[in-house]
């Protein structure tokens, strides 16, 4: 699922940057020069002039869903005390993936199966061989905080008022359990994921309270959250306009 990082960002990406530091006076070319070096590359991404240019757009910006993602989570972490790229690159391609219609339901894009409880997969865990639990896991603990981060209400509403509906303590302990029992796999390690995984497995509720800060504040996607089918379309629907394949306001940006 790790597809898109930082050092692979499109020139409209890089150019929105650019535009948005860039001063009066100052020569675009020479900021562009500034982003060849890797250090200074990042600075410019996590300057806050970069998140208030994004924020502040009253019309949809031609950035791809990876870097859009990527910045808002990138903010959100540092917020709550997770200094990690790392980290970020991979919630940002989280959210890439699990925006496209059905795929969060899956265990990678090209699975036929589809798993509506979390229940079931853990029920097909137990007969799992090596390498198709490292999937299984890693899906457990992303399906926990992606739903926990962006759609706290659905998650209380669903504790609350249809018991015995799992609550965030639930969705806590099974996502961080998965996360640390992935993180300890070879495939991990040949996939350079191992230390991203140990720090979602050990602070896994911090990450969640990020991605709901980003959530709320950034993203507006928690609005009306009874229904998981109605959330899921607005996640899509999110992913298709930061694409640019739908240029209709909905609801969530109001």
């Amino acid at each position: 699922m790790q597809t898109y990082t930082r050092a692979k960002l499109s020139w409209e990406d890089l150019h929105f940057v650019v535009t948005a530091l860039c001063r009066e006076g100052e020569r675009e070319a020479t900021l562009f020069k500034l982003l060849a070096d890797e250090e200074i590359r990042d600075a410019m991404l996590e300057h806050p002039r970069v998140l208030e240019c994004l924020l502040d757009a009253r019309q949809p910006i031609a950035l791809t869903p990876f870097f859009y993602f990527y910045l808002l989570v990138r903010h959100a972490l540092k917020d709550f005390e997770i200094d990690d790229r790392s980290v970020a690159e991979y919630l940002a391609n989280l959210l890439v993936e699990f925006g496209k219609a059905g795929r969060a339901y899956r265990l990678h894009e090209q699975a036929a199966k589809e798993y509506y409880y979390l229940v079931d997969l853990m029920n097909d865990l137990l007969e799992a061989g090596h390498e198709e639990a490292f999937y299984m896991r890693s899906h457990l603990g992303n399906y926990a905080l992606f739903l926990t981060g962006l759609f706290p209400a659905h998650v209380f509403h669903r504790a609350k008022y249809h018991p015995p509906a799992p609550d965030f303590s639930y969705y806590e302990t099974l996502g961080s359990k998965n996360f640390r029992l992935a993180s300890q796999h070879a495939q991990a390690e040949r996939l350079q994921l191992s230390a991203t995984f140990e720090v979602l497995g050990r602070r896994f509720k911090r990450v969640r309270l990020a991605l709901n800060h980003a959530a709320e504040n950034y993203m507006r996607l928690d609005r009306n959250a009874a229904g998981l089918d109605g959330v899921m379309r607005r996640v899509d629907q999110f992913a298709a306009q930061q694409r640019g394949e739908d240029g209709e306001q909905t609801d969530w940006q109001s």
